[in-house]
């Protein structure tokens, strides 16, 4: 690449990555900021830092179980949905038989309804059962429309690999479920970080059946920033302060699993 288009990628990447940190710096700024300088006319950039929005959110307001809560609803919830849809993808991917491509096309309309149009009949399921205000409703819940995102996607990761890899493993005497255990999901890897990540994410985030299926001890954080705003106001320090924190797993589980997001590890894997 020639220098003036090195520069002009490297202006474009820098002013790519100003507009997307912005508004993040600016929430993080906000959560040690006053209530005056909070709300002041004119923004403040230079001010004194105080620490009282966490302690007084977490502490004195009790949301650091709805933390715990939250991190236990989505880290059951990818793992339930990578259990069960992986296994689901691979069959697809691996596997002809009748009807294969309309209950695949089933799984996708999963996702296709509004959330709005399935949240009562599953409140209305989950009390008849006495699973209302419990994490397990919540996780079930968040289990049905990321099931079908874990089918979707990793049956396109398996499909990349090739076949030749599976009759060297039949011919190495592996069994069926032995080689999806101990080849293809090593190859497969990649994508179901991805998955998890995406899938961790959706969920940790997700509002409308947490708000619906949980009332008090099984809170989530998402759940629990609406009541930050009062009829004397929105208390903007300890809303920064929660969402700052409300960020950090998603980052944290992000990193953790950045060295499997790169895909094609099965890319010439078997030469021509």
């Amino acid at each position: 690449m020639r220098k003036p288009w090195r520069m002009v990628a490297l202006a474009t990447l820098v002013v790519v990555l100003v507009i997307a940190l912005t508004p993040y710096l600016w929430l993080l700024m906000t959560s040690f900021k006053t209530r005056l300088d909070a709300l002041a006319d004119a923004p403040v950039w230079l001010f004194t830092p105080t620490l009282e929005h966490y302690p007084m959110v977490f502490l004195d307001k009790g949301y650091l179980p709805l933390v715990g809560n939250s991190l236990i609803v989505a880290g059951v919830t990818t793992a339930l949905s990578l259990a069960i849809g992986v296994p689901a993808a691979y069959v697809f991917a691996r596997h002809d038989f009748a009807g294969k491509e309309d209950l695949f096309f089933f799984f996708l309309t999963t996702r296709m309804a509004p959330p709005i149009s399935v949240v009562v009949p599953m409140f209305l399921f989950f009390g008849y059962v006495g699973l209302i205000d419990t994490r397990t409703s919540v996780i079930l819940a968040h289990s049905t429309f990321n099931l079908s995102l874990v089918v979707w996607m990793m049956r396109g990761f398996f499909a990349d690999i090739p076949r030749e890899i599976d009759e060297a493993a039949q011919m190495d005497g592996h069994t069926r479920t032995g080689m999806f255990l101990r080849v293809l999901l090593p190859l497969a890897a990649p994508g179901m970080a991805a998955t998890a990540v995406l899938c961790f994410i959706l969920s940790w985030n997700e509002f409308l059946y947490a708000l619906i299926l949980v009332a008090f001890e099984s809170r989530t954080l998402t759940v629990g920033i609406p009541g930050l705003v009062t009829p004397h106001g929105t208390l903007w320090g300890q809303v920064a302060a929660v969402a700052v924190v409300a960020t950090l797993p998603i980052i944290v589980f992000t990193f953790l699993v950045q060295r499997h997001l790169v895909r094609g590890l099965t890319f010439g894997a078997v030469k021509g």
